[in-house]
């Protein structure tokens, strides 16, 4: 019995490599936004944290000049925020379209495997088709032989000819 062969093999491994870089550009893109959004939460837990320390400054009636340093850091954790704010709004465009070419790869890759595996099944069918008719073919021969008297190569005389066949015309 003869292989499976697709012809088109190297190309849906080649539309697989594809669509496995692309995941993987998607899981680094997922991973770095990720990563900015932790930073954006520390920045605001730090954010927190110096506002309460700012408002207890203020209750314990702490000099002015110790208060005055706090607002720089203030202003400077509110820029760092808006900053991660607007990259994360980049990171999140990037995922998306990223995404979207993942899905097409895979679409892509699918239209082919679904391909190999039509033309697998055609395959399958037809040998067993010709298996089918090889069966066949051999219990017509063995019926054949049974039901005329033919046995095989014993019942042939030198010439080739069925010796049963001679008797039963009346010829020798």
């Amino acid at each position: 019995m003869s292989r499976f062969l697709f012809s088109l093999e190297t190309l849906l491994r080649h539309r697989e490599d594809l669509e496995q870089k692309e995941r993987d550009e998607l899981f680094r893109l997922t991973y770095k936004y990720q990563t900015e959004l932790r930073h954006r939460e520390e920045l605001a837990i730090k954010f927190r944290e110096t506002m309460k320390e700012l408002s207890s400054k203020r209750s314990e009636n702490s000099d002015q000049q110790e208060l005055d340093l706090f607002y720089p850091y203030i202003n400077r954790l509110t820029y760092e925020i808006g900053e991660s704010e607007k990259h994360l709004t980049q990171l999140q465009a990037e995922v998306q379209a990223q995404k979207d070419v993942v899905i097409e790869a895979s679409k892509k890759r699918k239209v082919l495997a679904s391909l190999k595996s039509k033309k697998e099944k055609e395959f399958v069918a037809a040998m067993e088709k010709q298996e089918q008719k090889e069966v066949d073919d051999l219990v017509v021969t063995r019926f054949g032989a049974r039901n005329f008297g033919y046995r095989g190569k014993d019942d042939l005389d030198k010439s080739g000819t069925d010796i049963n066949n001679k008797l039963r015309n009346g010829r020798s």
